[in-house]
This record gives C-alpha cells, structure tokens and sequence, in this order.
C-alpha cells in the first residue's frame, strides 16, 4: 500500500464524532488502496471525509433516536459555556 492521507493514530476516543469520522475515512481509504488508488491523485483526504461523513451522521441519528446523546464533540476552545443545539 501506499502512503495513507488517513494513517494509523496510536490512541482515539470511539464515541468522538470527529474520531469516527476518521476511523471512517481510514477505512474507505484502505479499501482504495486495495483496489490500486494512488492517493492525492485518485482521491484526497476531503474525498475520503466527504464518502465517510453519511455514515457517521446516520451513526450519530441511531445514537439519539435510541435516547443517547450522540456521538460527542470536542470543543476547539478551553472553555465552553452553554450548550450546543
């Protein structure tokens, strides 16, 4: 295989939207890989973010519509004040 956009991280959090959505998007680009794509010729990492991202809404949409919270979302910011919609 070749050098992956989406390569293997050492640690992630499986209830972080923005951590399956990678873990997503590495797994459509292994699937690519296998079949002989050549990576930010054949595709780029926004391809592999936008083929993962329907996957990873339906994802979040089971996890509310079974009374969860969904999947979580880390806040780009030290401190967070009120709630998100």
């Amino acid at each position: 295989m070749g050098h992956q956009l989406f390569p293997k991280l050492g640690e992630v959090q499986g209830d972080n939207f923005s951590n399956l959505l990678y873990a997503v998007a590495a797994n459509i680009e292994d699937t690519l890989l296998l079949a002989g794509a050549t990576p930010g010729e054949d595709y780029t990492r926004l391809d592999l973010l936008r083929l993962a991202e329907p996957y990873v809404r339906e994802r979040h949409r089971d996890a509310v519509a079974r009374g969860g919270a969904g999947l979580g979302i880390h806040w780009p910011a030290d401190v967070v004040h009120g709630k998100a919609p």
